[in-house]
């Protein structure tokens, strides 16, 4: 996925998280296609596979997130604090607006291109990933897409985006695997709009949401061209790299190094399990220690 273009200082605003690209940008050098996902709109003949798999009901968990009960898409900003639509601090003006990929003015999905081809493509390149400009306007505005705007108040000038899906973590491979998460695409802000929070609020609005919708993760990719997003987003509590988790999936290509994957637990069933298990890991480490020293010890 992408770039995080700015210092990881989590001591002031500017860790805003600038240029961040997900893993559907296509593999135009040959590699495997991402960009299909598996989607908000799980299919019915991938209904069997997924409810009786060890998912459980990750297809009623998916739908509800992403449905209203008269099946229109559901913005995911309604069930958020109001004040989540807009960003009034350090001089900025922004309002914040929901999207579904199908629904999106083609305008401002032309918008939203061009800024990732400005800031993306040469990255993509770089790392290996590919940029395919056809595959990048399809995950924009496909059904399956959700969309972050953030636009001036005066001008309604779109300054930057995110772009996500409510999926499972084998997103990245395109296949139903793993628990369902946010998985960001891109989340994308301007030049002159970067270092001053918008960024960390667009994160901070999707862990939200993931929560919400009792998602397990929100997850990222971040390309192996990226110098500044690993650090950053390593620098933000609770995130941490995960790709030797996807690597373990059974669609994984373990020679494609083109990207990494960050991910953050918001699951406190999950968190509390995790925190268990480290207790556990460190009650047997001292143990070890102890039974070590003792045997160690010259006889009385």
């Amino acid at each position: 996925v992408g770039a995080i273009r700015l210092p990881a200082r989590a001591n002031d605003n500017s860790d805003d998280m600038s240029k961040v690209s997900g893993g559907c940008g296509g593999k135009s050098k040959g590699g495997k296609s991402r960009s299909k996902g598996v989607g908000s709109d799980v299919a019915a003949v991938r209904t069997v596979k997924l409810s009786t798999s060890a998912n459980g009901d990750v297809v009623s968990t998916l739908r509800r997130a992403l449905r209203n009960d008269d099946g229109t898409d559901r913005d995911l900003l309604n069930d958020l604090p109001a004040g989540l639509r807009a960003l009034k601090r350090s001089g900025l003006d922004l309002v914040i607006e929901f999207h579904s990929g199908k629904k999106l003015n083609r305008a401002d999905a032309k918008v939203c291109l061009a800024i990732c081809r400005e800031e993306l493509q040469e990255e993509y390149e770089v790392s290996g990933y590919g940029w395919d400009e056809e595959d990048k306007w399809g995950e924009l505005t496909s059904s399956e897409s959700r969309l972050l705007l953030f636009r001036e108040a005066v001008g309604r000038r779109i300054v930057g985006y995110a772009s996500f899906r409510l999926t499972l973590q084998g997103e990245c491979w395109n296949c139903m695997e793993g628990s369902p998460c946010l998985f960001v695409y891109d989340l994308l802000v301007l030049p002159e709009y970067r270092r001053k929070g918008v960024g960390k609020q667009a994160l901070l609005t999707l862990e939200m949401a993931a929560r919400k919708a009792r998602l397990a993760y929100v997850c990222a990719l971040v390309t192996s061209a990226s110098a500044l997003g690993p650090p950053f987003l390593s620098a933000i509590k609770g995130w941490r790299d995960d790709t030797a988790a996807v690597l373990q999936m059974d669609a994984a290509d373990p020679d494609d190094d083109s990207f990494r994957v960050y991910a953050k637990c918001v699951d406190t069933s999950i968190l509390q399990a995790e925190q268990q298990s480290q207790s556990v890991q460190a009650y047997a480490r001292q143990l070890a220690a102890q039974l070590a020293a003792a045997s160690a010890a010259p006889p009385p």
